[in-house]
């Protein structure tokens, strides 16, 4: 007969098991180790049960401050009860941490044999706890565990790591993409560098005919860039569309694999936000990086002409790149945690809202739509300000870049005036 206390090591491997869709039964486990129902498995124990189970499983000594980039979900060893000092460590699942709070998962095991099979399915939890209290009680050791198929426990990280093989999937068209927007950036130049000549030489010297020799390349120009224009937006829409296909698709499955605990510990609404948050991120990924991939490669060809042009006049805009850089580290970190503050308040709003609909007959049977109706004022006026807060220092950062801008611009006039 297993005791709480003896079945929890097996039962909490069990609960990962499922995890990485493998079966698993602590009695089972047990009888083939070879443990007595007093017994309480050691690591070495679970580590073999893992084998067993052809799950590849280590332990590793950390920190609290690494659990936040430790792939969960793991097993932590917990220290053992006064009245068991000198005994092996207990283990509890570790399903989440990050870096402030924990969620734990303790099992809940049966006082006889015939309930010992649904043990791995019960647990004492999950709960959350502050990450202190947990270290108070952790030993410092976690089995890390993974499936033959994900050799670095890939199934349990979810970051933006996971939106990769989409993108390399695609990287051929996303390529064509950004090669067709850097030629496009070049054909930009044509317009200035038209005035320029229309300006020093036909103008000065009144040639018509260069005149229309240069409108009719530059109608040509147009034509193409437009063209071109076209092209791109076509590969871009289409190449974009079928990734968020594979992405929903995926994360639709991902989420239906998760745990029980993991729904056991949030709100509907908190899943509901978070996967409407994957267009978003689809969104950065192919637009705000590449953007930002093209503005850096074109930066080497907007420097290399304006050297060419006049060595002091480029000075003055590369003398302004560290103000960016500046403004763009001091408005940055607290611009993302006002952001998580805004995500996090419209999060509890979806939760409320999903729930309220859900649960509307409760609501109204038991008369609380006052109650509701108000609690849904304090939450909205809460995301409100947060939302407001975002866009003032998103603002005040904005039109910093601006100021700058103008300021290069009235220094490059002044003294390239100077030059003249």
């Amino acid at each position: 007969m297993y005791t709480s206390t003896s079945g929890r090591s097996l039962a909490a491997l069990c609960a990962i098991a499922r995890f990485h869709q493998v079966a698993a039964d602590p009695a089972s486990l047990a009888h083939q180790l070879g443990l007595s129902p007093s017994v309480r498995p050691t690591t070495d124990d679970v580590l073999r049960a893992a084998g067993l189970l052809g799950l590849r499983a280590k332990t590793v000594r950390t920190s609290v401050d690494r659990l936040a980039l430790t792939p969960l979900p793991a097993l932590a060893l917990m220290r053992p009860d006064t009245s068991d000092a000198g005994g092996p460590p207990w283990l509890a699942v570790l399903a989440q941490c990050d870096g402030k709070r924990v969620l734990l998962s303790e099992p809940g095991v049966a006082a006889n044999d015939g309930d010992m099979h649904a043990a791995a399915a019960r647990t004492v939890g999950p709960t959350i706890e502050p990450i202190e209290v947990f270290a108070a009680q952790w030993t410092g050791e976690l089995i890390l565990i993974a499936s033959q198929a994900s050799l670095a426990g890939q199934q349990a990280r979810f970051d933006f790591s996971w939106f990769v093989p989409a993108l390399v999937k695609y990287r051929r068209l996303l390529g064509e993409v950004l090669l067709i927007s850097f030629v496009l950036q070049i054909f930009g130049m044509v317009s200035p560098l038209f005035f320029q000549v229309v300006m020093d030489k036909v103008l000065v010297h009144k040639g018509m005919t260069t005149l229309d020799v240069l409108v009719i390349g530059l109608l040509a120009v147009v034509i193409f860039e437009s063209v071109l224009t076209t092209l791109r937006a076509y590969v871009f829409s289409h190449t974009t569309s079928r990734i968020d296909v594979e992405l929903g698709a995926r994360l639709f499955r991902h989420l239906v694999q998760l745990p029980l605990a993991y729904f056991q510990a949030r709100r509907v609404g908190d899943s509901v936000a978070r996967v409407r948050e994957l267009e978003n991120i689809r969104s950065f990924l192919t637009g705000n990086a590449l953007t930002v991939v093209l503005d850096v490669l074109f930066s080497a060809v907007f420097i290399a002409l304006m050297l060419f042009y006049s060595v002091p006049l480029t000075l003055i805009v590369l003398v302004s790149l560290p103000l960016y850089f500046g403004l763009s580290l001091a408005v940055v970190p607290i611009l993302r945690q006002r952001l998580d503050i805004k995500f996090a308040r419209g999060a509890e709003n979806q939760a409320m809202l999903v729930e309220t609909v859900t649960g509307i007959q409760t609501v109204k049977a038991t008369a609380l739509e006052p109650a509701f109706g108000k609690r849904w004022d304090n939450q909205l006026a809460a995301y409100v300000s947060a939302s407001f807060k975002t866009q003032n220092l998103a603002s005040v950062a904005h039109e910093g870049v601006h100021l700058i801008g103008k300021l290069v611009n009235a220094a490059t006039l002044w003294y390239g005036a100077h030059l003249v």
